[in-house]
């Protein structure tokens, strides 16, 4: 699928400057992936055939390969079959890491990276669209905008070139600097940026309007937990009577994350419950009730809120504590856990557990159903929501249901 728009599909096509591509999963990392329940121990196994076979092999095309000389070294060729027998077992979500590749994976996966803090798509001719620049980023302290068209780095031309070689001399190494020659509607500039440590902000928010605050969370990974007591507070301290939380498009992310902000909002009660083959018995998650808050609230969800983002939606359904608005959920109600496979070699991402709502029920190929169900006007619903809400709020039908909802309970 081309990206050619403005705003392109959603985010799975776009790429992220970043040093690497980022946009998220619905895991978390080392732990359970959705559960935080801590590392497991799991050690390497298996029977004399299973090793013998591939040191058979492996000493096979030492001894016998003609161009052995050639041939990638034996850690190399165990690595590539990591991957591949991985990728045999049919689950969507496994994966093996190679210790740098889990290392990306974890930054990727708490939001830091080396870079600009830019997100780009490109067209043949053209040059490098920037759909957003990330508050507090390299780029957005230098000065690049969204909607800039990027036309030269560091005095080379990208008109003609293709996306990755023109993405590739934008990246580089943390404290060196690339020039930007840069299209902003009519005006030629030139931006000079210092690459660096970019971090990507999980929570976001909208000023009150009409004693109505917005708080939209991207994702349930990185300091989510943080920034949303933080969003919570400022709306509260501020006069908020009630409050719209956004998880459209939410892929996911930790369940301690999730958790913390269920518990920030939420009366006591149960939040999820973990199951499966590294837990056992059952382990129950609840809100303290300790912070809760006492004004009416909407939940904003689309097919793309997935994961973490169902055990938000479930837990405030199901203790009826807010009304979710919006389409049914993605459905993935199972847990990824990562461990070390070897000490220094690599490690392994498998799903090994499900999660149930605080009723019980398991959502996976089944979403959570919204209270009031709407669909989003056409014409937005393949843009990301940070688009609609940058640039078209006034037509985003499901925060406009809320508005309404919200301000029918404060009068």
């Amino acid at each position: 699928m081309e990206n050619n728009g403005r705003y392109g599909i959603k985010a799975w096509q776009v790429f992220v400057l970043m040093l690497l591509s980022a946009l998220l999963s619905a895991v978390v990392v080392v732990g359970a992936l959705l559960s935080g329940v801590g590392k497991y121990g799991i050690t390497a196994r298996g029977g004399d055939t299973d090793a013998s076979l591939i040191s058979t092999l492996l000493a096979d095309i030492k001894d016998y390969y003609y161009f052995s000389d050639k041939a990638p070294e034996s850690k190399e060729l165990l690595r590539s079959a990591a991957h591949e027998l991985v990728r045999k077992v049919g689950d969507p979500y496994a994966e093996y890491f190679t210790v740098d590749e889990f290392d990306d994976f974890q930054n990727s996966m708490n939001g830091n990276y080396k870079g600009i803090g830019i997100e780009v798509y490109k067209e043949d001719g053209k040059g490098i669209f920037v759909k957003r620049v990330y508050e507090g980023c390299p780029a957005a302290m230098a000065g690049v905008q969204d909607n800039d068209v990027i036309t030269k780095v560091d005095g080379v031309s990208v008109l003609e070139m293709e996306a990755g070689p023109a993405i590739d001399l934008i990246a580089g190494e943390g404290g060196t600097d690339v020039t930007l020659t840069i299209l902003r509607g009519n005006e030629l500039l030139t931006r000079l940026v210092t690459r660096g440590d970019v971090y990507v902000k999980r929570v976001y928010t909208e000023p009150i309007n009409n004693g109505i605050g917005y708080i939209r969370i991207d994702s349930f990974t990185g300091k989510a937990a943080e920034e949303f007591a933080q969003a919570v507070d400022d709306m509260l301290n501020t006069g908020a009577k009630a409050l719209i939380f956004d998880i459209r498009d939410n892929p996911g992310g930790d369940l301690n994350t999730v958790v913390t902000i269920c518990d920030r909002i939420l009366p006591e009660c149960t939040i999820t419950t973990l199951a499966g083959r590294l837990v056992d018995p059952p382990k129950v998650y609840k809100s303290t009730g300790e912070k809760s808050i006492d004004i009416p609230f909407a939940v904003l969800i689309n097919g793309y809120s997935a994961s973490a983002s169902e055990i938000f939606a479930s837990a405030v359904q199901d203790n009826k504590a807010g009304t979710l608005i919006g389409t049914n959920t993605f459905g993935k109600g199972i847990v990824q856990t990562t461990w070390e496979v070897l000490p220094g070699e690599g490690y392994l991402k498998l799903t090994t557990d499900v999660y149930l709502t605080p009723n019980g029920e398991m959502i996976h190929e089944k979403g959570v159903a919204p209270d009031v169900e709407l669909e989003q006007d056409a014409e937005l619903d393949a843009l990301e929501v940070y688009f609609i809400r940058r640039d078209m709020k006034e037509r985003d039908v499901q925060f406009n249901k809320a508005v309404e909802l919200l301000s029918g309970m404060i009068g």
